[in-house]
């Protein structure tokens, strides 16, 4: 597997995490019955290791790799803070 394949799997990875912390900020933010606190808390704990994932990955990373890596590191922290702030 190339350096750029592993990159886009990682990058592949980090979405899918969003797309889960996002959907569970949804459903607390709806106040739904089917919340699941230990899942939300688990979403939370899956950004914030995607998170620092992403920044040791950034320091090998091209210059277009890293300004990817950072756009999704910007979505991370916006999520983080949502889901804080709700």
């Amino acid at each position: 597997m190339t350096e750029h394949e592993s990159l886009q799997m990682f990058l592949n990875r980090a979405h899918q995490v969003i797309d889960l912390a996002t959907e569970q900020n949804d459903l607390y933010n709806k106040q739904e019955p089917q919340v699941d606190e230990t899942a939300y808390s688990s979403a939370q704990q899956q950004l914030q290791q995607t998170y620092i994932d992403l920044q040791k990955v950034s320091a090998s990373a091209t210059p277009q790799q890293r300004e990817e890596i950072q756009r999704v590191m910007a979505q991370i922290l916006k999520l983080q803070n949502d889901m804080i702030i709700d």
